[in-house]
């Protein structure tokens, strides 16, 4: 195996896999070479994602459009929704942003599904009122929007509210025979007391 030969005093240190060295106007033009741009301070190595980030907008202004009609004005918000298993369970969650209506919708759509599909586990008797109250934020941000304007197709229809929808009324029919017998006993308690 050959070794390369020593380095002679004061000469500069040469690589055996670079280009060999070129005279005139071409040793100064690479065209693989990167322009050389000091990095911003603050950021040794400069910040390659800079030209993807946006400043955050206030919702309902423009530049935020509806996930799925593209319509504006729009308002950023997750929408949650709970399948309760008998040993398991789903937790669900559509992001958005979303107009008016779509929100509106997909609120409706995922509280309904919530309702009917939640109960059916020990501990989903507790997640699922949860799931349906933490969707009351992202309803009253999409209630506050304009009407939907624009966009690359109609807006998701809202459909009946929630409690005029079957499956919501048949879980609230149990619901509110529960608490009437709690009332019931509370006033029997009291009366033999």
């Amino acid at each position: 195996m050959a070794t390369p030969p020593p380095p002679q005093q004061g000469a500069a240190p040469q690589n055996p896999y670079g280009m060999p060295p070129q005279q005139g106007a071409a040793a100064q033009h690479n065209p693989y070479a990167m322009p050389q741009q000091p990095p911003p301070q603050g950021a040794p190595y400069g910040n390659p994602y800079a030209a993807y980030q946006q400043q955050p907008q206030q919702a309902g202004q423009p530049g935020y459009a509806c996930r799925f009609c593209g319509a504006q004005p729009a308002a950023p918000g997750t929408v949650r929704g709970h399948q309760g298993l008998l040993v398991m369970m789903r937790f669900l969650s559509t992001h958005g942003p979303f107009c008016r209506d779509c929100g509106t919708s997909i609120v409706r759509d995922m509280s309904t599904k919530t309702l009917w599909q939640g109960w059916w586990g020990p501990a989903s008797l507790f997640i699922t009122p949860l799931t349906v109250l933490i969707n009351l934020v992202p309803r009253s941000a999409f209630r506050k929007l304009a009407p939907p304007v624009g966009g690359f197709r109609p807006p998701l229809d809202p459909g009946k509210p929630l409690w005029q929808r079957p499956p919501a009324l048949i879980i609230a029919t149990p619901m509110v025979l529960v608490a009437l017998s709690i009332v019931a006993l509370v006033v029997i308690g009291a009366a033999t007391s």
